[in-house]
């Protein structure tokens, strides 16, 4: 029996799913973050083999799996890919072995089809695709120097940027003065200089507690805080329609997936907008939601690359099979 491995390694976390050509899932692993770039090549493969032995251990007592797909945060370049590559074929858990950004698991999560558009909002921002014809179009995502802008971390500070300038007089008055200073426990923002000095609020901070807070005040009618989610909303439209260009994909009826934590904030105008700045260009295009979470798409990624096709029937069946951790 044909057993494929998906590996789902992030910057905090790392899954990975084996199971059969059906969908049938019959092991599943987790672990710590897995991102070379904090780590270091050797950690992140100490990370990735116990990871992955867990999940075959589980499945047929640790024998390799015929085929893996890594969908692995840090493989940003060329050169990330080779080398993240060599490291997991030298692990000896599959007798071959695909290597992609992180990014393209998430997108193959939501898409039906083999091919298809995905942008990631989550900590950090990206955005990929795959043309029917299975080349592919992704975005370095290093931040600032590769051009990018509208991950949690981005979207935080920039929230609190609005609200320090509602409070000082350079910006419009906004509810999230005050919401934005109970959310990083402060009496006031007048406390941010001190704060900021003293490494109390941090981009960190930021990315984890004020998202949420900007979508709420939003979704309550705050004039500022609905100009900067739908600002989110263009940079997701923008993303995704230059990649859509550079594939050829314009007259397709084209998945855009949208995954990442950003997308699961409070109040329709995020995804009214991205749905709007994507279809005034790609009429044909879907907006999609992704149902499973990323690492189920590295799974319908290796069960693709073992020839094997995933339709609705392998879908039902990982979704009857799906370890209760991942639902």
């Amino acid at each position: 029996m044909d057993l494929v491995l998906g590996v789902d390694g992030g910057n905090s976390k790392t899954f990975a799913l084996v199971a059969d050509l059906s969908g049938r899932i019959l092991g599943f692993g987790r672990g710590p973050g897995s991102n070379h770039e904090n780590l270091g090549f050797a950690e992140t493969g100490v990370v990735l083999e116990r990871c992955a032995q867990e999940a075959l251990g589980e499945a047929r007592g640790k024998a390799p799996a015929s085929m893996a797909y890594w969908g692995l945060a840090g493989a940003d370049i060329r050169t990330d890919e080779e080398d993240l590559t060599k490291l997991v074929a030298g692990l000896g858990l599959a007798a071959r072995n695909v290597v992609r950004n992180d990014t393209i698991v998430s997108m193959a999560a939501g898409m039906t089809r083999g091919w298809g558009v995905g942008v990631i909002c989550g900590a950090g921002f990206n955005a990929a695709g795959i043309s029917p014809d299975g080349r592919e179009v992704r975005f370095p995502a290093m931040g600032a120097p590769t051009g990018d802008w509208g991950g949690g971390s981005d979207i935080g500070m920039e929230t609190l940027r609005l609200a320090y300038r509602s409070l000082d007089g350079r910006g419009r008055t906004s509810v999230l003065e005050q919401r934005v200073a109970d959310a990083l426990g402060l009496s006031t923002l007048e406390e941010v200089p001190m704060g900021y000095r003293n490494g109390l609020i941090t981009w960190e901070t930021c990315r984890d507690r004020l998202p949420p807070v900007l979508f709420a005040a939003a979704n309550d009618g705050d004039k500022v805080a609905q100009d900067l989610v739908v600002r989110i909303g263009k940079e997701v439209g923008v993303s995704a329609r230059t990649i859509i260009k550079r594939l050829g994909m314009e007259n397709l009826d084209v998945e855009v997936v949208l995954g990442g934590s950003i997308f699961r904030g409070e109040g329709p105008l995020l995804l009214d907008t991205v749905i709007q700045d994507i279809q005034q260009s790609v009429p044909k295009a879907r907006i999609v939601l992704p149902e499973f979470p990323p690492v189920v798409g590295a799974l319908f990624q290796a069960i693709r690359c073992a020839g094997a096709e995933v339709d609705e029937l392998v879908r039902e069946t990982v979704r009857k099979t799906l370890p209760a951790a991942l639902r």
